[in-house]
Formats: C-alpha cells, sequence, structure tokens
C-alpha cells in the first residue's frame, strides 16, 4: 500500500514542486540582477561625485598657483625698483614667494586614486 501511496502523491505533488523550485530560481536571479544593478549605480554616482570634486581641487589649486605666479611678478618687480623698501616691506616678499613655492609643489603632486 505504501509504494502505490507514494507514487500517488509524487504524481500529484511533483509538477508543483518543480514549479516552485522553477520560480524559486527565477526569482533569486532576478533580485541578483536588482541588486547589482543598483549597486553599479551607486558606484557610478559616488566615481563622478569625486570626480566633480578632484575637478574642483585642480581648478582651484590653478587659479591659486596662477595668482600666486602674479603676486611672484609683483613681489619681484617692486623688489628691483629703487623705491622706500623698507624692511617689513622685504618681509612681505619673501613670505609670498615661499607661498609661490609651496602651492607650486601642492599643485605638481600627483592626485592618488581612490579605489
Amino acid at each position: 500500500m505504501m509504494p502505490d501511496d507514494l507514487a500517488q502523491m509524487a504524481l500529484w505533488w511533483g509538477p508543483g514542486v518543480l514549479l516552485l523550485l522553477a520560480f524559486t530560481y527565477g526569482f533569486m536571479h532576478l533580485a541578483r540582477l536588482w541588486i547589482e544593478r543598483t549597486m553599479d549605480s551607486k558606484r557610478r554616482q559616488m566615481e563622478s561625485a569625486f570626480g566633480m570634486a578632484e575637478q574642483y581641487v585642480k581648478q582651484f589649486l590653478s587659479v591659486q598657483a596662477s595668482q600666486a605666479d602674479a603676486l611672484s611678478r609683483l613681489a619681484s618687480s617692486v623688489e628691483k625698483s629703487d623705491s622706500r623698501d623698507s624692511l617689513e616691506h622685504q618681509q612681505i616678499l619673501v613670505a609670498l614667494r615661499a607661498m609661490h613655492q609651496d602651492i607650486e609643489r601642492v599643485s605638481r603632486q600627483p592626485v592618488q586614486p581612490r579605489g
């Protein structure tokens, strides 16, 4: 009696179990694809945000370098002129040159990629 009931039960429930397994596999595959796409879009958003920040920093350093260069040229032209150069004026010129060199050194350092 047992094998007959087991065969009948397998005949009734077998296709349902197979369909359940097929649907489970399909839903798991769809969930994995959805998660991958979501994570990929988040990664692209973060990369674009870092790219914008990097571009902003490069532009800022470029502007600072050009301003420091202009100040350095101004300081050297004032230093060469025979006007009333006082000790305080000379100290300001030295400080401007030092700032110019520091800004050039910082702007020449390569940007390290994140990742």
